[in-house]
């Protein structure tokens, strides 16, 4: 051994030395009380957690989650819910450990590995023998693990494997071994056919005394203090090793421990041991190997063999049966008596008589003695309903239906034959009488001859008297269920009453139902429906208690008070139920929260409350009693966790699992989620339902949940008891789910939260809006486009319209000017056709001017041919044919035509000047002829102008077209017309 070896296992005695004397303080400052009874305890079964009978060992991680080596692989439970995940098909898990990285190591059969969370939270198994060579890979069980910082141990009965930094290394032993044990951060080894030897390095070195274990089977291996060891065997019974010195650790209980078969042995917090046998149960053992409580099959348990035991934070016991798992309330400072601790029936009355402890129930009277393991017996002659047991004077008397009995040596004899004996109460003033309240009035007891006797009826008086108190004036107070409160005073003989005085809602109580008296910091107080009150005899009537109206409000309902020798005042109520602990002051101080635990178990028929020695209670309950010892520290305000287990998307009715309760980051697991495991959901995979577990497994039936939806809701839900939640049809966006938890004590655990984001469905994504927004801008700009254009359209109809109109006006104005102008041009124009017509008039005129002188002439040439004819005279016809010559001479004269020219060419816009330049090749003839049609005269009278025939004329016409070049089809005249 080096030396900063030998260093180190100096310092860990001398801390161990340490731990063992505060260990040995706290043991004595809470020692458990004889009085005690049963721990409250939890069985489960194998159709309860769905996986196999045997459990070999429980752990528990930083969470508060427990981790259970089963037959049917790694067992899971959060408080909530059982999980199972397998190793390998058919491969039990034999062990299991848990580092500070969180990793759940586990051994099995022919295997040994951890688990650790996946992406999704999901523990999946990584084989570390798998990897291992084939020599060393043949093993059968991997029964212990032990974790010594960062080093890891696989004990089997072959080899010892360490993985350390990510690498296994081997120990292989000389010699077979059984169990292993890591004590005080060194290797202790069971060798089969050397004993007990340590690991040094990688050797294993027989410790001092060790060889005394030679074939010795070894179960567990305790420190004690320096080179002192407590050791368990599974067939030899307990013993302590002492410098290597080994002796049975307690003589007397050797063979009760051998014939038990110590399977497993832990010390608890409070420096006892817990010892978990093969056939006896559970064991917790004092220093010195004495046993306060045994716990076995009918006594908590559901079974016998216990294979391991793990103490949780709150001191309370896992216990892994050989069928079934248990789980015992050892850290609770309530525990049972009842059927199980040899007690049959409904708590009524307790009383402790010296060391002998009397508990009254409806099947009869039982005694057990405090001192030593002994059980309830029934006291004779008890059978039947019990009211009431205490010691008045030098007797001890008991009220049953049956009627009035003492008691002397576990036998109970009958005073009074008088049914229903409710309560005895001593007479102040007088100490050899006793009164009982009767189902029907009081009953005097005289004290004779050693012993209450002499029982005569008190006359005056015939109302139920269950509930009585006597006042510092004599008086006494006897209450009815439901007909208020009576004053009595009596004569003095006491067998008499000769006053009775009702005092109910006249005189200040609420109502006269359900109205009791107690004595209270040596006063009495009244409880009614609803309140605490006390007599004010100045008014003679009722008012509010000050202390207890204060502290539980008004309307409290209280059935039951009983103030300890300390001062501190029990009580029970309908809402309430608790402590008003005194202080050195005088003040009191409201402790009820821890007591809400065993509401659902007490006696509501006739409540009641025991003050035994050590201020210890004993309450009334429907099976048996519920002790409490103030001594036992109280576990209310140790913090548990709220975890969300589960995270599953629910559309379309399949579902589809986001986390599994485990979160991780690199090689740890961690508390918290981790922003790279925030998932981001499509919008198709809205609906969430989240699943989610407290690991306080005290009352775990009385868990309430409060939780919300970060984005979604406003304010926490409502306490409630359910353990999932789901949301549906959630839209786009980031939510933050919070869950806590509440127990029965009102503590509030601290909140879990798991965040997700919903993304939009395409139509909302980033892009569809990136394209919408582009598109809207698109659109903008198309419409202020269309705007623009719209715009200039409307000014280019505004400014055509107002050109329309000024073209409007402008084409009026035209209009009017063009009017004015056509009706100038009308009016130039009828002159110029005045004109026309005048020189057309004057142009006809002169041409048929002309036409007559030409006829006239003709005619006259005509009688002169016709007379030079007939003139016989030659120089008379010579001179005749000479004048008819000149004639013919004047008609064909042009002057006549060049005047007529002028004047139709003014008149025709210069015809024959065009109409010659048209036509060069036309005749002046056929210029006439031309002229003459546009005159538009006829034939006729354009042959006596052109002096040719008429026949002339259509020649003329004839020869005319042609050289016009005219078709058939065309007019003549049209054509010099339109020309």
């Amino acid at each position: 051994m080096t030396h900063s070896q030998r260093s180190l296992g100096r310092r860990n005695n001398y801390v161990l030395i340490i731990c063992s004397l505060i260990c040995l303080i706290s043991a004595t400052g809470r020692a458990q009380s004889p009085l005690s009874g049963l721990p409250f305890v939890k069985n489960f079964q194998t159709v309860e957690y769905k996986a196999g009978i045997q459990n070999w060992d429980i752990t528990q991680d930083k969470r508060g989650i427990l981790y259970i080596a089963n037959n049917f692989g790694l067992l899971e439970f959060d408080g909530q819910r059982w999980r199972t995940y397998g190793v390998k098909t058919g491969t039990k898990v034999r062990s299991v450990a848990i580092d500070r990285s969180g990793k759940i190591f586990v051994g099995c059969q022919g295997d040994f590995g951890y688990f650790f969370p996946d992406s999704r939270g999901q523990l999946t198994y990584v084989s570390l023998a798998d990897s291992l060579a084939p020599e060393y890979r043949n093993f059968d069980e991997a029964w212990s693990i032990f974790i010594d910082l960062d080093r890891v141990y696989f004990c089997t009965f072959s080899l010892i494997y360490v993985y350390e930094k990510g690498e296994l290394s081997i120990i292989r032993p000389e010699n077979p071994i059984d169990l292993s044990f890591l004590v005080n951060r060194q290797l202790f080894v069971n060798e089969r056919d050397k004993g007990v030897s340590t690991l040094d390095g990688d050797q294993l070195t027989l410790m001092k005394g060790g060889e005394f274990f030679k074939g010795i089977t070894i179960s567990s291996i305790l420190p004690l203090q320096v080179d002192q060891y407590l050791i368990s065997t599974s067939q030899r019974g307990m013993f302590k090793m002492d410098n290597g010195k080994v002796t049975p650790w307690n003589e007397k209980m050797q063979t009760f421990y051998r014939d038990s078969h110590v399977n497993c042995m832990i010390r608890l917090r409070n420096g006892t041991f817990a010892l978990g046998t093969q056939n006896s149960g559970l064991l917790v053992v004092d220093a010195d190997g004495n046993i306060i409580r045994q716990m076995t099959r009918g006594k908590g348990l559901d079974n016998r063999t216990i294979l391991c035991i793990y103490e949780d934070d709150l001191s309370n016991l896992w216990l892994g049966h050989n069928n079934g798992i248990a789980y015992v309330e050892l850290g609770s400072p309530f525990t049972f008596i009842n059927e199980q601790s040899g007690l049959p029936g409904t708590g009524y009355a307790a009383f402790l008589d010296r060391d002998q402890l009397y508990l009254g129930t409806n099947t009869g009277l039982y005694v057990k003695s405090i001192v030593g393991d002994t059980d309830f017996s029934l006291v004779e002659n008890t059978g039947g309903q019990v009211y009431h047991i205490g010691r008045y004077g030098d007797a001890l008397m008991l009220g049953h239906h049956q009627g009035s009995f003492y008691i002397d040596n576990k036998k109970a004899t009958k005073i009074s034959n008088e049914p229903g004996a409710w309560v005895f109460h001593d007479v102040k003033g007088n100490s050899d009488k006793l009164i009982g309240g009767l189902y029907a009035g009081l009953q005097r007891y005289t004290w004779s001859n050693g012993r209450w006797s002499l029982p005569k009826s008190i006359g005056g008086f015939a109302e139920s008297s269950r509930v009585m108190e006597q006042d510092q004036a004599g008086n006494l107070w006897v209450t009815h269920g439901y007909k208020g409160a009576y004053k009595l005073v009596l004569n003095d003989a006491k067998d008499s009453v000769i006053s009775v005085k009702h005092y109910g809602v006249e005189k200040g109580f609420p109502t006269n139902h359900l109205i009791n008296v107690f004595k209270i910091r040596n006063e009495l107080l009244f409880t009614g429906e609803v309140g605490v009150y006390k007599y004010d005899p100045k008014s003679d009537s009722f008012v509010p208690d000050d202390l207890f109206t204060t502290k539980l409000g008004k309307l409290a309902q209280i059935w039951f008070m009983q103030e300890d020798a300390m001062g501190n005042v029990y009580f029970v109520g309908r809402e309430h139920i608790g402590v008003f602990q005194k202080n050195n002051i005088g003040e009191y101080h409201l402790l009820s929260t821890d007591f809400a635990k065993i509401r659902k178990y007490l006696n509501d028929d006739l409540m009641n409350i025991a003050i035994l020695k050590n201020n210890e209670v004993l309450f009334g309950a429907k099976d048996g009693f519920i002790h409490f010892d103030p001594a036992h520290r109280m576990n209310s305000n140790t913090t548990f966790k709220t975890l969300i287990r589960n995270v599953s998307l629910t559309n379309n009715g399949v579902d589809s699992v986001l986390f599994f309760g485990n979160y991780s980051q690199g090689d740890s697991v961690v508390m918290q989620q981790q922003g790279v495991f925030v998932p981001r959901l499509p919008y198709a995979n809205n609906s969430v339902n989240f699943t989610f577990a407290a690991t306080s497994y005290e009352g775990d039936a009385d868990l309430s949940y409060q939780f919300y939806l970060e984005n979604y809701e406003k304010e926490w839900s409502a306490w409630g008891t359910k353990v999932q939640k789901e949301y549906t049809n959630l839209k786009e966006g980031t939510y933050v789910f919070h869950v806590r938890s509440k127990n029965l004590n009102g503590t509030i655990s601290a909140e879990a939260k798991y965040k997700f984001v919903i993304r939009p469905p395409w139509y909302r994504s980033v892009w569809a809006y990136t394209f919408y927004g582009i598109s809207v801008l698109a659109l903008l700009f198309a419409g202020f486009n269309l705007l623009d254009r719209k715009y200039q359209r409307e000014q280019k109809l505004m400014v055509l319209k107002q050109e329309k109109a000024l073209n409007a006006k402008d084409k009026e104005f035209t209009k009017l000017s063009q009017q004015s102008q056509e009706e100038i041009t009308r009016l130039q124009n009828e002159k110029l056709e005045s004109e026309l017509r005048h020189m057309n008039n004057e142009l006809g005129t002169a041409t048929m001017h002309l036409l007559t002188k030409n006829e006239f002439i003709t005619g006259i040439k005509t009688n002169l041919s016709s007379i030079a004819k007939r003139a016989e005279n030659d120089d008379v016809r010579k001179e005749l044919i000479q004048i008819t010559k000149d004639i013919e001479q004047n008609i064909s004269g042009d002057s006549d035509w060049e005047n007529f020219q002028f004047h139709f060419d003014r008149v025709h816009g210069d015809f024959t000047n065009r109409f010659k330049s048209a036509f060069p090749l036309l005749s002046p003839q056929e210029i006439k002829l031309s002229a003459y049609l546009r005159m538009n005269l006829s034939t006729k009278e354009i042959a006596q102008l052109l002096n040719i025939s008429v026949r002339g004329v259509e020649i003329s016409r004839y020869r005319l077209r042609k050289k016009l070049h005219m078709d058939r089809n065309q007019n003549l005249q049209d054509f010099i017309l339109n020309f």
